[in-house]
């Protein structure tokens, strides 16, 4: 399964979404680690600015749907869930993609 999903941060929380996006950098492999128990093989995050409106985007490639990560006992999901919850303003809807099509160099099909 692919999902791309934009998230609008509030407005006055851009600074604070970017702390969070280097808070995830820095702790690399510990957030790498927290996507097998989720069935996430690849994520990438994007930030995009639409009218002035900052959006975080989530682009991922799961095995299996995944758990509910507001309910990981994993200290860093617990951070990344702190974040998003003083960071993301659910009262503008989300911008969810549709994957139209697929392209894969062939060299790497198969590996």
């Amino acid at each position: 399964m692919i999902e791309l999903e934009g998230f609008a941060v509030h407005p006055d929380k851009i600074a604070r979404a970017q702390e969070w996006m280097a808070f995830l950098k820095s702790h690399q492999e510990a957030v790498n680690a927290t996507l097998v128990p989720e069935h996430i093989t690849v994520e990438r995050i994007f930030s995009l600015t639409v009218n002035n409106q900052m959006y975080l985007c989530w682009y991922s490639e799961q095995t299996a749907p995944s758990p509910d990560v507001e309910e990981s006992s994993n200290p860093i999901d617990q951070v990344h869930v702190a974040f998003w919850h003083e960071c993301i303003d659910e009262s503008v809807p989300s911008m969810k993609f549709r994957l139209e099509n697929e392209f894969v160099n062939p060299s790497l099909i198969g590996k």
